[in-house]
């Protein structure tokens, strides 16, 4: 039989034996987040924090002394993040903190439920922030490659941590009093590295794919999790004292209970409870959906982070458990999902519907927690369930639907980075890849996808129609979620029929121009046609693009006609866009040009004057303020004396220059 430790009495028992400790159970239900909760924390005095792909952040009260167990109340809904938040955490202070995919985190002020201090320096999203015990300061790790140390009384980064070759998805503050710099890292190079301030000390070499996460182990050393399904604890010396295959898909979360079990969440829809002395779990949790995180709290329960929306509290406390309708309409919900069988292979093996047992099979008990198996129904209908060692019953998980052609878990990683859907796109014979998440704007996704590659544009409507019809059901995030990378705006999406909404109004907003959508074959109104051709007029190109199927000859002779055509009579009016915006992304891509590539490119105080100058003009006078443009701040878009302007900068850094100037 196999063994687990009993820490309690130090004896060992069977699998066969009690379970050493009361098993967890479903506590509170955490409902409000609108998408999928992506990260969890606690805060010292037991609320809860919530980040979700909704880009909001939510704190909970919960109530443990109620009369029907647990409940949880959001006391403080916190909006700032213009994409979703991928990390949440608590400052020395109390307050909360969350990184977010646009690139920022925020130190909140709770209380006032508004951002304290914004922090701006990683150049991709952020995907982990914590906080040293010992000294207090933050760390965070990006997709850039780099963590960073921030002083948090002066809302400064005071290092850089490179040497990753890939995204980094986790960080981990060591808390040592003589040493308060030390950390760790992982990420997409499959690597962990031990940091002295901004030395790297020791490189950790054993996952096979992306590490995910990282915890402290105290006594022996941490833990690290990853991509490929492990565990591994590791001493700081660098030697790797155990693997633990602790699922058949990601992990993507670890962390050490106060009792010193370990805890991992992943893609499995499942929270696994492990016994820190040995390989064996202890206890196996289902969720309705994918557990993105999972987290302990002070009074020993667990938190659940869902991709239903939802975060859920479990704990071992007869008194903090749910009421027992509430229990059995979770367990419903779970059974009542559906798997599809590629994603059952990848957990039992492989699975020939004809050899599966009817449901006599499930009188034969399991021989470890968690363990699957599946039958047939009355109906012939294929289910799978899970043995829990603690209840002495196969707990059903769900229906098993389909072929094994369905979707697979954990081949969704591109680059170190994650994603929803990978497609293969063929191009000319070329197979490319092309990455892409549930809520993403798929024109924007095909636009970078066909910059990314150099593809002709000619393309975008094929492309974007493409990932349109494989994501069924996508919904692109409204609002300040979806926002335009170069000018925060409102993304840019080709109206269905044909006409952009206002961009003043946040809807189908240009990025280029932040006036009404411009969709090929549909010209806005008041444009003139122009090199002889009666068809309507790209404004911009004056008719060199076109995405008619077939047409990548003729946009290539449309533009080799459009360079020899006159220029319009008259000139488009934007007259609505977000001036303050597009500045700011100036300001900031002029920090990164002084910074690192390009120096001699970066604004100066007096040019950063005229161009906030020129904003306030824009804001009171719409087009007609373009016409005052001070003859220093045009040299500012021009250059002048040799040096180059704003539209001399690198193309990536042009698109807000570019907005200005056109309103």
């Amino acid at each position: 039989a196999r063994r687990i430790l009993d820490h309690s009495s130090g004896r060992s028992m069977s699998a066969a034996d009690p379970m050493p400790t009361e098993p967890f159970q479903l506590s509170a239900i955490l409902t409000g987040h609108e998408q999928d909760v992506r990260s969890v924390g606690p805060f010292a005095d037991g609320q809860v924090i919530t980040g979700s792909r909704d880009a909001t952040v939510r704190v909970w009260k919960v109530d443990s002394e109620s009369a029907d167990g647990a409940s949880a109340t959001c006391t403080h809904t916190l909006s700032g993040h213009t994409h979703f938040v991928g990390a949440v955490g608590i400052t020395a202070a109390g307050e909360a903190l969350s990184g977010s995919n646009d690139k920022h985190i925020i130190i909140w002020n709770t209380e006032a439920a508004a951002p304290a201090h914004v922090l701006q320096g990683h150049t991709e999203p952020v995907t982990c922030v914590r906080v040293s015990p010992s000294s207090g300061q933050l760390f965070s790790a990006s997709w850039d490659k780099t963590a960073r140390v921030w002083d948090l009384g002066s809302a400064s980064c005071v290092a850089v941590l490179k040497g990753h070759e890939a995204a980094l998805w986790a960080v981990q503050p060591l808390g040592e009093e003589a040493a308060s710099d030390r950390c760790l890292t992982g990420g997409g190079d499959r690597t962990i590295k031990l940091w002295a301030g901004e030395t790297c000390e020791r490189t950790y070499e054993g996952h096979s794919d992306v590490v995910r996460d990282l915890a402290l182990l105290p006594g022996a050393g941490f833990l690290s999790c990853s991509n490929d399904a492990t565990v591994r604890m590791w001493e700081l010396g660098g030697e790797c004292l155990r693997v633990l295959q602790a699922s058949e898909t990601f992990l993507y979360s670890v962390s050490v209970l106060p009792g010193g079990e370990w805890l991992t969440c992943s893609e499995d829809r499942t929270v696994r409870v492990w016994a820190g002395g040995s390989d064996d779990c202890v206890q196996s949790i289902t969720h309705p959906a994918t557990v993105w995180d999972c987290a302990p709290l002070p009074n020993g329960d667990i938190v659940a982070g869902c991709a239903d929306g939802r975060a859920y509290l479990w704990t071992r406390a007869a008194g903090r458990a749910a009421p027992q309708a509430l229990q059995a309409g979770f367990k419903d919900e779970v059974a009542a999902v559906a798997m599809p069988a590629q994603q059952v292979e990848g957990m039992v093996g492989d699975l020939d519907v004809s050899q599966l047992a009817s449901e006599e099979a499930l009188a034969q008990p399991g021989e470890r927690e968690g363990q699957h198996k599946i039958v047939k129904d009355e109906g012939g209908t294929p289910m799978l369930y899970t043995w829990s060692m603690a209840k002495g019953t196969w707990e059903k998980i769900g229906e098993v639907t389909g072929s094994s052609g369905g979707t697979s878990l954990g081949k969704r990683m591109h680059g170190g980075k994650e994603y929803d859907y990978l497609f293969d796109i063929d191009i000319n014979g070329s197979m490319l890849k092309l990455p892409f998440n549930r809520g993403d704007d798929p024109w924007w996704a095909a636009q970078q996808f066909l910059w990314n590659n150099d593809i002709d544009q000619a393309f975008l409507d094929q492309v974007a129609n493409f990932v349109i019809t494989n994501t069924p059901g996508n919904q692109v995030s409204s609002g300040p979620r979806n926002a335009d990378p170069f000018t925060s705006g409102g993304s840019y999406r080709p109206a269905a029929n044909g006409a952009g909404s206002s961009g003043a109004n946040g809807g189908n907003a240009d990025p280029f121009t932040s006036s009404g959508a411009y969709r090929p074959g549909a010209a806005p109104e008041g444009v003139p046609s122009c090199g002889g051709s009666s068809a309507p007029q790209d404004p911009w190109m004056r008719g060199a693009y076109t995405t008619a199927q077939g047409a990548a000859a003729a946009a290539a002779a449309a533009v080799t006609s459009a360079a020899a055509a006159a220029p319009p009579p008259s000139y488009v009016s934007f007259e609505a866009g977000k001036h303050d915006a597009a500045l700011a992304k100036l300001l900031e891509f002029s920090t990164k040009l002084r910074d690192g590539e390009g120096p001699d490119l970066a604004l100066d105080e007096t040019q950063e004057s005229g161009l906030a100058a020129l904003v306030a003009e824009l804001r009171k006078g719409g087009a007609s303020a373009a016409l005052a443009l001070a003859p220093a701040t045009l040299a500012t878009f021009t250059g002048e004396g040799g040096r180059p302007g704003l539209l001399g900068w690198p193309a990536p850094y042009l698109f807000p220059a570019l907005d200005l100037l056109r309103l």
